[in-house]
């Protein structure tokens, strides 16, 4: 590792209580010349899902060889592994089994994985069964940090992560399909829609045409601008385009896409290339 190895933070702990303090005290303790750096501590309380598209979307812009902290663990205390894991770009997420991962492991491929059973390597002091934050996850990275072999840390294996449940995007007939995978901070609606399927796919040649969105919670098909940036949108009109991580995603200029359209992470959604196609259930 670096002289000063970075450890990035990633949890649903929020900055009002002591925990996110308590776990970079942990961490300090054992590797006092790690780097630390917050990524999010604001993500939905116990949101795996919408959790994993941050986490990833976050963590590809650091360098090889970041330790990530990723702690969205509702089921803390449970059955569910401590996990850890290289990927092909050398950085290292620490955190538990829960599908938080998915993404990660979409985006940027797995080295090798271990599970974290050595209590050797856990917080000296008691194990809390509600906080493994700071007494098993950060403990791990802080040891990784300070140059312990990762093989030490705990067991190997080639046993599969826990995924998310997901609708791969796809194209039938005219309809593309697909989900909701995340919605930001300004109500934009991100789907899984690539810029492959979008690409291929049979739509309008116009710059603004109609398409249409089925939200499967709704029932209701939405005309759509297809535009290039936010600022081409009309007032008020639901907008569709490719946003910053190269997905497609809904906005609204100046107003909030998931309002307008009640959307929530999760949800079907359909374009079609013409106003006179009929949506069906994804």
């Amino acid at each position: 590792m670096h002289m000063h190895p970075l450890i990035a933070l990633f949890t649903d702990f929020g900055t009002r209580d002591a925990y996110v303090a308590q776990m970079k005290g942990a961490i300090l303790t054992i590797c006092p010349h790690a780097q630390l750096v917050d990524l999010n501590h604001e993500v939905g309380q116990f949101d795996v899902r919408g959790a994993a598209y941050v986490l990833a979307a976050s963590a590809a812009f650091f360098p090889a060889q970041t330790i990530v902290v990723a702690v969205v663990d509702p089921g803390v205390g449970s059955e569910r592994r401590p996990v850890m894991l290289q990927t092909a770009s050398d950085k290292w997420f620490v955190g538990p089994d829960n599908g938080l991962f998915t993404h990660v492991m979409e985006r940027e491929g797995v080295r090798r994985a271990a599970v974290l059973d050595r209590p050797a390597y856990y917080r000296a002091a008691d194990l809390s069964a509600t906080f493994h934050g700071r007494d098993i996850f950060g403990p791990i990275a802080a040891h990784l940090a300070a140059g312990i072999d990762p093989e030490q840390l705990g067991s190997m294996t080639s046993e599969l992560f826990v995924t998310l449940p997901r609708r791969q995007p796809r194209q039938v007939g005219q309809a593309l399909m697909g989900e909701v995978q995340h919605i930001d901070h300004y109500g934009n609606v991100v789907t899984n829609l690539t810029p492959g399927l979008l690409d291929a796919w049979p739509k309008p040649a116009a710059s603004v045409h109609r398409t249409k969105i089925y939200c499967v919670h709704r029932s209701e098909t939405h005309a759509v601008q297809w535009v290039n940036t936010y600022a081409e949108g009309e007032p008020g009109a639901l907008l569709g385009l490719l946003n910053s991580e190269r997905f497609f995603e809904f906005a609204m200029a100046r107003g909030s896409a998931k309002v307008f359209l009640d959307a929530a992470v999760g949800d079907a959604i359909e374009l079609w290339p013409s106003k006179d196609e009929k949506p069906s259930i994804a």
